[in-house]
């Protein structure tokens, strides 16, 4: 789990609207960019199309900085509201899914520096599971919606973030293989 040194508020936070956390996943990347090249390129507003393989379109509606929103599109025509929650310069940012007091998810981007020249970028995404559900309804969810699909969905994210990055290129769709979840 990336999150290990998060604050605690947030676990809290999420408590007192009826959810709790669910098994977390993530995927990580190294890459030779400076951690400032990345860092810069992440939270360049609108930049998801350009290296996120299966984003059709995205809509900045605030930026930058803890508060700022934008939507996602995917090519399987499911669209996200992201809601940045924190933002640590130079380091990452929280991502809530979707609009309180239905969040579905909390996704922290973060950038490790391997060197000055060489960093490592790694996704993470915390389900956020409806408290008052059976462990079975939980379970089921869980597998459905944070299971197998969306761990190649975080690898095909951070392989694109890498690829754009380093080559300066964009990601073609599906560049990293189609996603039930999210390819059209």
């Amino acid at each position: 789990m990336l999150s290990k040194d998060a604050a605690p508020t947030w676990h809290a936070d999420v408590a007192a609207i009826g959810l709790e956390r669910g098994r977390s996943l993530s995927a990580s990347i190294d890459m030779d960019a400076a951690p400032s090249a990345l860092w810069q390129g992440i939270t360049t507003p609108g930049q998801l199309k350009r290296c996120h393989p299966f984003c059709e379109s995205t809509t900045v509606d605030t930026w930058p900085g803890a508060g700022s929103r934008d939507s996602i599109t995917y090519y399987s025509g499911r669209t996200y509201r992201r809601n940045f929650v924190d933002w640590i310069d130079g380091v990452g940012y929280d991502i809530e899914l979707g609009d309180r007091p239905n969040p579905t998810a909390r996704v922290l981007w973060r950038i490790a520096p391997i060197s000055d020249t060489a960093c490592r970028l790694s996704i993470e995404v915390v389900p956020y599971l409806k408290a008052d559900l059976s462990e079975t309804k939980k379970a089921q969810y869980q597998d459905r919606l944070f299971g197998a699909d969306l761990q190649h969905y975080l690898e095909s994210v951070v392989q694109g973030g890498a690829y754009w990055i380093t080559t300066g290129r964009n990601v073609d769709k599906d560049q990293f293989g189609s996603n039930p979840l999210y390819s059209g």
